[in-house]
């Protein structure tokens, strides 16, 4: 494939695809090596698109601040595949809510832009490095990934009624429908007819409990699993979805809690370290930061302890380096060095503090 001015191809491999994931997803091996293979099948189809024959669509299930959302996220930055992404709970049936449609002017959108960077996916230039797609054809080669899933479920009598009929919208675009949309109206443009067949979903969520109850599993399938743990699509339909959507949903991804370990190589990675932004503010104050592995490995063990991945170690290090800025600023030092006794120290005035309020 020839390239362009500024366009260089995509390596749209599962391995490539792993590497780039392996530089910011941590913990998470078998989930993202699934998740590589799966957008280097739907990146390969874009080159040889067929209707009738296209890639699965994926169902990422794990806890909050574990990567899920990141992962998608990244991949299809790098393979250039254009990306929407929505949060279950806004959508709504038609004429309320985020609707589909909107969903796909967000794609439309998106392709422009990467055709206009000249960051195309695979497979869009010919012999003389010219685009042959156009914006709409990228669109419907693009992803949709439907965060907070779970909450679309019908469970419970107050939700029923609206979950249930954003699940049967949300079962017609995957199905493949031909909507027409008039991306820019104010613009007169004009408008143009998206086919969905070609679409990947990834949808994604905590799905708190879907475990809770394996004993209402039918037992022949319950018996015929290696694992008695795997997730099966009886438990999301039991959890409260149309079993004709999660039919068009077969691929299961799991993404594990993070622990403690996992917080740690967080930190120590550059590319994640959520202490280096702190680093750089103190760095403006004219302090240098080390955080010694004593204290690194404390902060990651309490950042475990709250649950929420991630996530947690930004509500375990703000206060303490908020507090540590705040001192440099009273009292101007060259460096700070945060080890063990200073961890203590430091939540001992936090906590003085927060009794004196």
């Amino acid at each position: 494939m020839s390239s362009g001015e500024g366009v260089g191809p995509v390596d749209s491999s599962a391995r490539q695809i792993l590497a780039e994931l392996r530089k910011t997803v941590v913990g998470q091996e078998t989930a993202i090596r699934d998740l590589a293979t799966l957008l280097a099948m739907h990146s390969e189809w874009f080159l040889n698109p067929d209707d009738d024959h296209t890639a699965p669509n994926a169902l990422i299930i794990g806890p909050t601040g574990v990567g899920k959302t990141h992962a998608i996220r990244r991949a299809a930055q790098n393979l250039h595949i254009p990306l929407a992404v929505v949060d279950a709970t806004q959508l709504g049936g038609l004429g309320s809510g985020v609707n589909l449609e909107d969903i796909l002017v967000e794609l439309l959108t998106t392709s422009r832009r990467l055709m206009k960077e000249k960051k195309l996916p695979a497979g869009s230039l010919n012999d003389d490095g010219l685009a042959y797609l156009d914006e709409l054809k990228v669109a419907s080669r693009g992803i949709v990934f439907i965060d907070e899933f779970d909450k679309i479920a019908t469970r419970n009598k107050q939700t029923n009624e609206r979950n249930e009929l954003v699940q049967r919208r949300l079962l017609q675009f995957i199905d493949g429908a031909s909507v027409t949309l008039n991306p820019s109206p104010e613009a007169s443009h004009q408008e143009v007819t998206f086919n969905t067949a070609g679409l990947m979903f990834v949808v994604a969520g905590a799905f708190t409990g879907l475990t809770d109850d394996m004993g209402a599993r039918p037992q022949p399938r319950a018996r015929a699993l290696d694992d008695p743990n795997q997730i099966i699509p009886d438990d999301l339909v039991r959890f409260g979805f149309m079993k004709e959507l999660i039919a068009r949903i077969p691929v299961i991804i799991v993404f594990e809690e993070l622990g403690p370990a996992d917080l740690v190589e967080i930190l120590r990675n550059p590319a994640t370290d959520p202490s280096l932004f702190y680093q750089r503010y103190l760095k403006s104050l004219g302090a240098d930061l080390v955080i010694d592995d004593s204290a690194l490995t404390q902060i990651a063990s309490d950042a475990a302890a709250l649950g929420i991945g991630a996530r947690g170690l930004h509500q375990r290090i703000f206060p303490l380096l908020a507090r540590l800025s705040q001192q440099v600023e009273d009292d101007p030092v060259e460096a700070v060095v945060l080890d063990q006794a200073k961890l203590d120290r430091l939540d001992q005035e936090l906590e003085r503090i927060r009794l004196d309020r």
